[in-house]
């Protein structure tokens, strides 16, 4: 396993994404003591090993593998790592995001599993959560605001972004990441968004379909997902009344009168099982109400959950989308696979971005561009992670299938004891100073 880890990161480091020798650097040049390149690989690797502070990546640059000092010659004190993140470039970090992602499908590791195409899911996710509002880019919040009571004592601030998961890969990586300016929404910041996404990958052939929840759905946004001849999946819920009402006339009695397109096995979650079951229709196709015309839309889909307890009852929760695709672009199965896919990104995704990274809670620094800056080097840190969990580290049994990928806990020990060695005192990096 170690061997494989090596291997991979030894094959990352000679990508032009990963190579950070052409970052900003503002620092008056006579006093640097560390190049910028290794500021940033410093602060990559801390995160792939899921170092808790700027103190342990510290630690970590004293005990690199003779290997990695390439990337890191000299260890670094953790105030110098302090102020490299608060000067951390924005703009220059999405770009090396966006270079590593089309590197990656360019080398055919993003490609869709069980899908006839790329989907994107974009969704809202908050980077951290203060008591103060970083130089004015955070979203104030207070004890009042029913949503976030018992938060943050008094006035507190959030720093919510749009993120873009491919979710059609194994890895599910993220592909783009935009703050919300103060003083706006995730549904009025999505056409910007998209814009940006299309900039940055095109119609490159890595995805053909935006995937939304319900509250990024509304006609202007389907208008113009469809304008860049995208399609759309977008969740449908009470916010959008209309639409809402008429999938429930027409999809309820369809299913209690014929059998679903498809349906999953029981699958165990804890100590019940669940399943999914689908039923669609056609006859919403060009909708219209008080808003405008869905001349775009082309399909209703209900996808009811049936969860069964252990005592045997069942309960179940419907969930509706619409769509542009066309009626037989996917199959029934690839649906349904497509929405299971669409929740992972909060559950596998996102939550693991704070469970295992604390990104929502404790971020390394949340001064200047720390915050924004550091989330960047966050994604990279979990797209590398991920890759090594999903692809790289799952031996096939007999039978072709792949297995469970390891704990998020092991993964990032084998990390640890791949970059690191067991002496952590002088030797560790005077023999290759």
């Amino acid at each position: 396993m170690k061997e494989r880890i090596a291997n991979f990161f030894k094959k990352k480091k000679k990508k032009p994404g990963w190579r950070f020798y052409d970052a900003p650097d503002n620092r008056e040049q006579g006093k640097v003591e560390h190049k910028v390149f290794s500021l940033h690989n410093a602060l990559v690797l801390g995160l792939a090993a899921n170092k808790p502070t700027l103190r342990d990546v510290e630690s970590m640059t004293k005990g690199l593998h003779l290997e990695y000092r390439g990337l890191v010659p000299r260890p670094i004190s953790d105030t110098t790592l302090d102020e490299a993140v608060r000067r951390l470039d924005v703009e220059y970090l999405t770009c090396k995001l966006v270079q590593q992602v089309r590197e990656d499908f360019r080398a055919k590791m993003l490609a869709p599993v069980f899908l006839p195409c790329g989907v994107v899911t974009v969704d809202g996710k908050n980077l951290a959560t203060l008591g103060h509002d970083a130089d004015g880019v955070g979203h104030s919040r207070s004890k009042e605001n029913e949503k976030w009571q018992g938060k943050k004592d008094g006035e507190y601030f959030l720093y919510p972004a749009l993120r873009a998961s491919l979710t059609s890969a194994e890895s599910r990586p993220i592909i783009l990441q935009k703050m919300l300016p103060p003083k706006t929404g995730e549904s009025t910041s999505f056409i910007v968004f998209v814009d940006a996404l299309h900039a940055a990958y095109g119609r490159g052939g890595m995805f053909d379909v935006i995937d939304v929840d319900a509250g990024l759905t509304s006609l202007a946004n389907a208008d113009h997902v469809d304008s860049l001849d995208y399609a759309y999946i977008m969740g449908l819920k009470g916010n959008q009344t209309d639409l809402h009402e008429e999938a429930h006339r027409l999809l309820l009695p369809k299913a209690s009168y014929e059998a679903p397109e498809a349906e999953t096995s029981w699958e165990r979650r804890g100590s019940s099982h669940m399943r999914r079951r689908l039923w669609r229709t056609d006859g919403m196709t060009g909708f219209e109400n008080s808003v405008g015309k869905w001349s775009h839309l082309r399909q209703t889909w209900l996808v009811r959950q049936e969860t069964r307890s252990a005592d045997g009852s069942v309960t179940t929760e419907d969930r509706y989308f619409i769509t542009s695709a066309l009626w037989n672009y996917f199959t029934p199965e690839q649906i349904l696979s497509m929405v299971r896919s669409h929740w992972r990104v909060e559950n596998d995704c996102f939550n693991s971005l704070d469970l295992q990274w604390r990104e929502d809670s404790a971020p390394w620094c949340t001064k200047e561009n720390a915050i924004l800056g550091l989330s960047l080097l966050r994604v990279m840190a979990y797209n590398l992670v991920q890759q090594l969990r999903r692809r790289r580290l799952r031996r096939k049994d007999e039978n072709g299938q792949r297995e469970a990928p390891m704990s998020w806990r092991e993964i990032f020990k084998l990390i640890v004891l791949t970059i690191e060695t067991a002496d952590f005192g002088e030797t560790a990096f005077t023999a290759v100073a």
